[in-house]
């Protein structure tokens, strides 16, 4: 049995597994007064592995919001 994997296929689920996460981890990052760009960052990166991106966004969701020292 032969498995035909187009590029097509590939850039979307590259896609999938480092674009989005990262960008629901900016959005919610912004949410919680964290660091968007260092949250963006390491999603991205993550994303890489597979599923390490969407373990951080889920990490990121289940930690509380940050507040604002003032």
């Amino acid at each position: 049995m032969d498995i035909n994997v187009s590029g097509q296929f590939a850039f979307f689920f590259l896609c999938f597994t480092t674009v989005f996460p990262a960008i629901l981890a900016v959005r919610l990052a912004a949410q919680q007064n964290r660091s968007k760009l260092v949250s963006g960052i390491i999603t991205f990166i993550l994303g890489f592995t597979l599923i390490g991106g969407w373990l951080y966004l889920g990490l990121l969701n289940l930690l509380s919001p940050r507040s604002t020292a003032q």
